[in-house]
């Protein structure tokens, strides 16, 4: 029945609750064929999942905040979403699909948020189409599936705008609330920030100063909890990830900087042309209805601004979930400025059309290959990050290896790990900051550590890496012993994974351990002696 038709008391839960089924539709495929695709495991799509995994594990059993519990490391950009999971591990012990029934109930929660706001501003024929674009084209359902917190983020994103529109009255629960939505939305990812300064700007430009205070205090309270939080246990004052892969420049002075800034911002505006399209329509009518006062312009100038910080500041692109919470956010926010920006700027809104058509048209391709690659990218963690862990698990538990992708390692295995990528290793992340990791470096690190195998990516780890997070050549005393190929790369650090011994006489004993465990190994999983 078509819910125009629907009795009035129908209407109101019809289009969340259409929205919730083709959500749990849509997560139960790609559920199911990813785990046919693993060999009947059940195996999440990003290595990324299992570092979150292995940190909230090991503060659960061990207080040590890290990937290992051995030594401190920040390794995460989501320090709230860790503290949940590992809550939850506390009372479960470390079950894999914790992550999924979290990550899956706050991408429920956020429909279920969108959908009251919406039926704020729309009809429930409307509301409805919307909603259901905010699942399948966002994708909110991709996200769900993750395991991560990028649902979480979306939800508080949502409730952060919600409660910023509200009025300035002294109302002592709002401010409360605001409050502890944007100290949330900032601990959960640190790309929070961006929305709470575009807010704190707008708030400013309009005089609102309590509010300005509000959101200031509440996005710096945990960024500094964290900074002397990490700083005492011998960290730097932000999460290694976000120094690493977040704001980088390079070069030594002015020009140099502002060009890898801009090369940086070109890439992204490559990869992400979606976001590039709906930052216009919400930078357009922002513009129009904040002429007029309308109370939505607020939302879509918030999202506005921080969609064009997060292209120059954050990343776009990478299994459809850095940007999801500005795409999904900024959907409900467009849609529920729709109706007063028709009816008194129709000049403006037929100027965001086009963007916003574009948009769609390139969020529509996006989900179709959410759909279709998520199950692969699951397959890919099960053939290769998630058999290197079974065999350091069964032959080097406890024993100091190195390596680049150290989520299902070290969620699965006990491991003195040294993370050649810097994101759980001090020392790297040391060197690679001062721009002093050379092979040397690595080679010094690593003997000092007592590393006994290397498990890597060897284009990592060359002149000229494939990605900014590698590092220099390995040492030519290292003696590759083996070497692990997959069909296809998708989010893998690469095909090819290479078993090394750091010196000839540990040769021998990795061989032959490795020959033992490879009559273990599934199908896909190409073998080079």
């Amino acid at each position: 029945m078509p819910a125009a038709t629907l009795p009035a008391s129908s209407r109101s839960w019809f289009p969340a609750a259409l929205a919730t089924a083709a959500y749990v539709v849509s997560t139960l495929l790609i559920l199911f064929a990813s785990w046919r695709l693993a060999d009947r495991h059940f195996i999440y799509p990003l290595d990324d999942t299992y570092i979150n995994m292995a940190m909230a594990k090991q503060f659960a059993a061990h207080n040590v905040w890290g990937v290992t519990p051995y030594a401190f490391s920040s390794s995460t950009s989501s320090p709230l979403y860790v503290l949940l999971l590992s809550a939850c591990y506390r009372l479960t012990g470390p079950l894999a699909w914790i992550p999924l029934l979290l990550s899956w109930g706050f991408g429920l929660a956020s429909i279920l948020v969108a959908g009251r706001m919406l039926a704020s501003h729309l009809s429930p024929r409307w509301t409805t189409a919307v909603l259901l674009s905010f699942v399948l084209l966002t994708p909110v359902f991709a996200i769900g599936v993750l395991g991560m917190e990028h649902s979480l983020h979306l939800l508080l994103t949502l409730l952060f705008l919600e409660q910023l529109g509200g009025s300035d009255g002294k109302s002592r629960r709002r401010d409360v609330l605001l409050f502890t939505v944007t100290l949330c939305m900032v601990a959960t990812r640190y790309e929070g920030l961006l929305a709470a300064g575009a807010a704190i700007l707008l708030l400013a430009a309009g005089r609102r100063w309590r509010r300005v205070l509000l959101v200031a205090a509440a996005a710096a309270l945990p960024v500094l909890f964290y900074a002397w939080f990490s700083v005492s246990h011998g960290g730097a004052w932000l999460p290694n990830s976000v120094l690493l892969k977040g704001f980088r420049t390079q070069g030594s002075g002015a020009a140099s900087r502002l060009h890898s800034l801009a090369a940086a911002t070109s890439d992204h505006l490559v990869r992400g042309p979606h976001l590039v399209f709906l930052t216009l329509a919400l930078v357009i009518v922002f513009l129009a209805l904040r002429r007029i006062r309308a109370p939505q312009a607020l939302a879509c100038g918030v999202l506005g601004i921080a969609g064009l910080l997060h292209l120059v500041a954050a990343d776009v692109g990478w299994a459809f979930r850095y940007e999801d919470y500005l795409l999904g956010a900024g959907m409900v926010a467009v849609a529920s400025a729709w109706p007063p920006l028709w009816s008194l700027r129709r000049r403006a809104a037929q100027l965001a059309i086009l963007p916003l058509l574009l948009a769609a048209a390139v969020l529509g391709l996006r989900s179709g290959l959410a759909a279709a690659y998520l199950p692969h990218y699951a397959q890919s963690i099960y053939l290769q990050p998630w058999q290197t862990a079974r065999f350091l698990r069964s032959n080097y538990a406890g024993a100091t290896i190195a390596a680049n992708d150290i989520g299902a390692i070290n969620f699965a295995a006990d491991l003195h790990c040294v993370d050649l990528a810097g994101l759980a290793s001090a020392a790297i992340f040391e060197a690679k900051r001062r721009g002093v990791y050379t092979t040397r470096a690595l080679d010094r690190i690593a003997s000092a550590q007592g590393v006994q195998i290397a498990v890597v990516h060897d284009s990592w780890f060359a002149e000229h890496p494939v990605t900014a997070m590698g590092g220099p050549p390995l040492p030519a005393s290292w003696v590759r012993v083996r070497r692990w190929s997959v069909r296809e790369k998708y989010q893998l650090g690469g095909r090819t994974v290479s078993f090394y011994a750091v010196s000839p006489a540990l040769a021998p004993e990795l061989r032959a351990r490795l020959d033992a465990f490879e009559r273990t190994l599934p199908e896909g999983v190409a073998i080079e002696r």
